[in-house]
Parts: structure tokens; C-alpha cells; sequence
């Protein structure tokens, strides 16, 4: 039995997620399928985390197993060539026994990128959020401060999560403008059901003047996701980069 571990890239426009859904196209799911039908094995493939409907990916990290070890980069040759033009497994190697693609990943990277201006790139159609109306990037960045440290996130969880330990620590949080695009960049240890697009949603909020950047703070300490603003659309939402 060899295990593998893949980094991945996707576009999750046309799928409902990473994880496996009944009647509806995963990520999980097509890699899942394309080892199947490489191998001949039923393969499970465990990914760093969930990423939800219609988010992308630039750095996804994955593990498998397979009871017949395959030379590595034909397994990787043939993932790629069985495997949609939008899902594409950028390195593909052995891995120790041992190692676990969630419970060993350290820290993760999310980029919320918004194109703001009035006319949207067709190229950029279902990967960005679209912004129209001005954004002050400097007030954002000025709520985006607030989001450092270690907090309960129950103001930005998503309204019927379950999970019972909110606390995480974000070691950054930074809104950059260059030009139309604006992008938000966030890391930490963990993230909660919708937290990086509800902390987003408030941001835009922030940007387009209809609440203070003192608000963030507000939410943190108040705990209360009804105080937190709308939850930003999946398709400006990227999982970034994985620290192992």
C-alpha cells in the first residue's frame, strides 16, 4: 500500500464543492472516479479541507492510497489526462505513511479577490466578485486589522454551524488594491463553516461606507453572526496555499 500526496488547482464554478455530494459533481468526487479508472481500485481521496459550491482553488492538498504503487509522474500524466480541463493536479508525489492531508495541515491561505469597477472582464465572469460601486480599500483594511489575533469567530461562523470550539488565530488579514482588482488575503490556523465570505460581506460593507471599520471589532466580541453582514458569493473565494 503506497500512499500520495497531490496539489491541486480548480475552478469550482461548475461544481457544488470538494466533498462528495449524491446527484451533484464534486471535486473529491471526479478525482475519486479518474483513480478508479486508472487503477481499478476504489480509492478514497482525503483533501485539507472543505471548500464549498462554487469556490476555487489555487493550492489544494490531497492524500490517497493505492495497494498497487504506480510510477509517479505516469500517475500524474494519467490523472491529468482523464480529469476535466478545470481540475488539474499541479504535483503529484509519494508520501510517508503517516501523513494526513487535514489533520496535519498547520495553516491555510484564502484570497477573497473583487474586480471594482463598472464593467466586468468577461474572462473574469465566475471568478471574482463584482463589485460596481467605489470601494475605500483603506477602510477595509482598517476592519480587516481588527481581524488579527486569536478570537471567537461566532460572529462570522456560518448562522448553524456546529461546531462547538470557534476560537482560531489569524495570523494575517489584508485588503491590497491594484488598479480595478481588490483582493483580500487571509491566513490562520483554522476557518469556520463561511467564515473567510461572511468576513468579506462585512469588509464590503466597510468599503462602501454603510458601517464604521470599529464594527469588526463590535462583532468579534459580541458573537452574534446576525450583527455580521451578508455572506459574499462564493465565486471571489479561493483556498490559497496549505502549510504542512
Amino acid at each position: 500500500m503506497q500512499k500520495y500526496r497531490m496539489l491541486l488547482q480548480y475552478l469550482g464554478t461548475r461544481y457544488a464543492g470538494w466533498q462528495v455530494q449524491k446527484g451533484r459533481p464534486t471535486v473529491q468526487q471526479l478525482l475519486q472516479e479518474a483513480l478508479e479508472q486508472i487503477s481499478g481500485e476504489r480509492v478514497s481521496v482525503v483533501g485539507s479541507g472543505r471548500t464549498d459550491s462554487g469556490v476555487h482553488a489555487l493550492g489544494q492538498v490531497a492524500h490517497f492510497r493505492l495497494s498497487m504503487p504506480r510510477e509517479v509522474p505516469r500517475l500524474e500524466k494519467a490523472l491529468n489526462g482523464v480529469l476535466p480541463w478545470d481540475v488539474r493536479v499541479l504535483r503529484l508525489r509519494e508520501a510517508p505513511a503517516g501523513f494526513h492531508a487535514q489533520r496535519d495541515a498547520r495553516r491555510k491561505r484564502y484570497l477573497y479577490r473583487i474586480h471594482n469597477g463598472p464593467v466586468l472582464p468577461p474572462f473574469l465572469y465566475g471568478r471574482v466578485f463584482h463589485a460596481r460601486r467605489p470601494l475605500d480599500a483603506a477602510l477595509m483594511q482598517a476592519g480587516a486589522t481588527g481581524i488579527r489575533g486569536r478570537h471567537d469567530f461566532s460572529g462570522f461562523a456560518a448562522s448553524r454551524s456546529r461546531v462547538r470550539d470557534k476560537r482560531r488565530t489569524v495570523s494575517l488579514s489584508r485588503v491590497c488594491r491594484r488598479g480595478h482588482y481588490l483582493d483580500y488575503c487571509i491566513e490562520g490556523d483554522g476557518f469556520l463553516h463561511h467564515m473567510v465570505r461572511n468576513i468579506a460581506g462585512t469588509l464590503l460593507e466597510v468599503g462602501w461606507r454603510r458601517r464604521p471599520p470599529e464594527d469588526v471589532r463590535r462583532i468579534l466580541e459580541a458573537r452574534d453572526r446576525r450583527l455580521a453582514g451578508p455572506t459574499a458569493a462564493a465565486r471571489g473565494l479561493y483556498l490559497a496555499r496549505v502549510w504542512y
